[in-house]
């Protein structure tokens, strides 16, 4: 698979474009981290508590992605942030208990 192709089916429900990610890889907003079988999309998410480096689009096979999560968990911690987290579906709690993630706080949404 490609890139692009990564990237979209990680953002079928979200909204974002292919475009519109590589638009915040070139601004600086978004992180990509890539290897010949997979991708991460990154972004810093800051609140009074933590400095939060959020994974919000893998695409590619699992054992490709455990290096780059290593690789983004180290850049977070270069860049200042104290954790590092990601959303998407439910099966990632199962596959990333074992590198040390747990579930955190539900996430809801509503259209306005």
């Amino acid at each position: 698979m490609s890139l692009k192709m990564w990237i979209e089916s990680a953002l079928k429900e979200s909204g974002w474009t292919f475009d519109q990610i590589m638009d915040g890889v070139q601004s600086g907003d978004f992180f990509l981290f890539e290897n010949k079988g997979g991708c991460l999309v990154c972004e810093i998410i800051s609140s009074p508590r933590h400095k939060v480096f959020h994974c919000f689009a893998a695409g590619g096979d699992l054992e490709s992605l455990r290096p780059l999560i290593l690789e983004a968990e180290a850049y977070g911690r270069l860049v200042g942030c104290d954790a590092a987290g990601g959303t998407g579906r439910t099966g990632w709690v199962r596959a990333l208990r074992n590198m040390g993630y747990t579930a955190a706080v539900p996430a809801v949404e509503k259209e306005l």
